[in-house]
């Protein structure tokens, strides 16, 4: 959708694949997006993805040393359930984890993933290419089948906490395309990926930040009715549950009172966070200092009639957004990584009050946040009082422009920029991987699925 598989297109022959349609797992139709290329459908074995999800919560739930890993351990738990997690964690145990990986691959080797052999056997690819989640349908029969055939395989993580929390590959692809030298690091230790199998190499999705923006501050200060507003606020929503309709009415009330001098905020909900919880009071709401993004809100809109699933926002509406603002404010959203990339100030609210919720509590201690509150130029508030303190703060001038300088420098940790875009440089890791096929021809696998 954002046109960074072009390149490939354009130079192999690519063949695009997408899990069966069942309404729940793949709602896009890909007859209505632009591929460029043609591409079938491939079935799902459920019970195959189940079978291969055992073998790797078995090994998390493993005791090992570590904040990090105990985190990861206490996720796991409280996913599974209790019983789950209890015969798994037995499963992995000295003496009875050979047993259990020896009846395991058993299981596995009695419904082979045939449609996969097949698809192989008719596109005879020279590489594939996966990009995912780490957690998906089809990475571990992929990790095999292509290890099978003596087919490189390259994987391309969709998020930064992938490696970390997610993870399910057993085995590993021949290349690991991670984000930067935080991902990096997380895909050695959480995944046991060979240093030589993992390159930093971008993130995908943020190659439209390349691009000018589409609008002046001017412009869109004019379509927000943001006056002469010397700061303009972002406050992104997440899609953690806490209350970000009572966090904007005390930002708004701060604003009016004269702490936040001359401000205004712009709300952008998360494209699947439903305006955090008792989202649909958006819907009806009058503000005096607050503005919707105009690109959601008919998503606003619609929260006062429908709970709304995953959407899909265009990556250059965020673009041009972060673009003008000066401040991003969020509960944990990705958005943040994103202001880093800006150069804008950055404050994460991890609010402990009654605008908290359980999952924001869950995901605090997750280590790809960790290392992102460790950033010395990112903000922090537990409170609305902090909050507010650190937004007073930063209105006051030049204070925002030297803390997203300041977080412009401490992005490199996260997301490694380059100067030729994704696109190109995944044909160019194509070719090198594919050396003496024909013209490099590719086949393109894609889930499109998470």
């Amino acid at each position: 959708m954002s046109g960074v598989l072009r390149a490939l297109t354009a130079r192999a022959d690519v063949v695009f694949v997408f899990p069966d349609a069942d309404g729940r797992r793949m709602t896009l139709d890909p007859a209505l997006l632009a591929l460029d290329a043609p591409w079938t459908r491939l079935p799902v074995d459920s019970r195959r993805v189940q079978m291969w999800r055992w073998q790797l919560f078995s090994q998390q739930l493993k005791f090992r040393f570590g904040r990090a890993e105990h985190e990861i351990r206490r996720m796991r738990r409280r996913m599974l359930g209790w019983k789950a997690s209890l015969l798994l964690t037995i499963a992995g145990l000295p003496g009875v984890e050979p047993l259990f990986l020896r009846w395991l691959g058993s299981q596995l080797a009695r419904r082979p993933n045939k449609p996969l052999s097949d698809l192989f056997d008719r596109e005879r690819p020279d590489a594939v290419v996966h990009p995912s989640v780490l957690e998906g349908l089809f990475i571990n029969d992929l990790v095999q089948e292509c290890a099978a055939r003596r087919i490189p395989l390259v994987v391309a993580m969709n998020s930064w906490d992938n490696p970390s929390t997610k993870r399910a590959i057993v085995g590993h692809p021949d290349r690991l395309l991670v984000w930067g030298p935080q991902t990096a690091a997380h895909a050695k230790r959480f995944m046991s990926i060979p240093a030589a199998n993992i390159l930093e190499f971008g993130a995908a999705q943020f190659d439209v930040f390349r691009e000018p923006p589409r609008i002046s501050r001017a412009q869109f200060a004019a379509e927000h009715d943001c006056g002469d507003a010397a700061t303009i606020i972002l406050f992104a929503g997440s899609s953690a549950l806490t209350d970000e309709f009572g966090a904007l009415k005390t930002i708004e009330a701060a604003i009016e009172s004269g702490r936040i001098p001359n401000s205004k905020v712009i709300y952008r909900p998360h494209p699947w966070g439903n305006g955090g919880r008792d989202g649909h009071r958006f819907a009806n709401a009058v503000w005096k200092h607050v503005s919707i993004h105009s690109p959601t809100r008919d998503y606003v809109a619609r929260l006062g009639r429908e709970r709304i699933g995953m959407t899909l926002p265009d990556y250059r509406d965020t673009h041009d957004l972060l673009s003008v603002v000066d401040i991003v404010v969020s509960p944990l959203s990705t958005i943040l990584v994103e202001a880093m990339l800006h150069g804008k100030a950055a404050v994460v609210f991890t609010a402990r009050d009654a605008g908290s919720s359980a999952i924001l509590a869950n995901r605090l201690p997750m280590i790809h946040f960790d290392d992102f509150l460790a950033v010395d130029a990112v903000g922090r508030a537990d409170t609305d009082e902090q909050l507010l303190d650190l937004l007073e703060e930063l209105a006051r001038p030049g204070m925002a422009r030297r803390a997203g300088d300041e977080c412009r420098l401490a992005a490199a940790h996260f997301v490694t920029s380059f100067d030729s875009p994704w696109g190109e440089r995944l044909v160019s890791l194509l070719d090198n991987l594919a050396p003496g096929r024909a013209d490099a021809a590719t086949g393109l696998e894609v889930s499109a699925c998470s």
